[in-house]
């Protein structure tokens, strides 16, 4: 099979997400301003971009992981049907987050599909690795090395959900954040 399909397939599901999250949200009950700052609407609105965010951010870095694949096999292509499976459970767990964004089982939900999705990027960057060119592999390696960091970060903010549960939104946010600075200085 072609780097190309790979690539396809994984775009029309990442695609795809964000259009069934987008479908979630529901209009406001009346035409005043009021209703954007009533809790529930705002609280499922957050959720939503929060996972816009999130969703973008792991097509850019299955991209970059996928980009300077030089083979594609089955088990790289195994690997990354592995990954989009947290990755589809999304609009699910940001639906259910997004209306009850205080309550312990969503907000934990929410967090592990997060930290799974990126547990699933760092074993495709693992498995991509014997598939770059050799001057591609430390570059690689140091990125994805980042990932497995975030996914260690990721699992002691879900032990920690289970008492608070904001903090599902802050951790995803803070990993947000992180990853966003992270890659923009590894592409230098």
């Amino acid at each position: 099979m072609s780097k190309n399909r790979l690539e396809a397939f994984s775009d029309g599901i990442f695609a795809i997400l964000i259009t069934i999250m987008v479908l979630e949200l529901k209009t406001p009950t009346d035409g005043s301003w009021q209703q954007l700052l009533k809790p529930a609407f705002f609280s499922t609105l957050s959720a939503y971009i929060l996972s816009f965010f999130f969703i973008a951010s792991f097509w850019i870095s299955h991209h970059t992981i996928i980009n300077p694949v030089q083979t594609v096999d089955k088990k790289l292509l195994w690997t990354n049907i592995l990954l989009l499976l947290p990755i589809s459970l999304l609009p699910l767990v940001t639906a259910w987050h997004g209306e009850f964004p205080t309550a312990v089982a969503p907000s934990v939900c929410y967090i592990l599909i997060y930290v799974l999705s990126v547990l699933g990027l760092y074993v495709l960057g693992q498995v991509s690795l014997n598939r770059v060119t050799s001057n591609s592999r430390h570059k690689c390696y140091l990125i994805n090395k980042t990932r497995l960091h975030l996914v260690v970060f990721g699992f002691l903010s879900t032990a920690l959900t289970f008492l608070i549960p904001l903090i599902s939104s802050i951790a995803v946010f803070a990993i947000l954040i992180y990853w966003l600075i992270s890659s923009t200085i590894h592409d230098k």
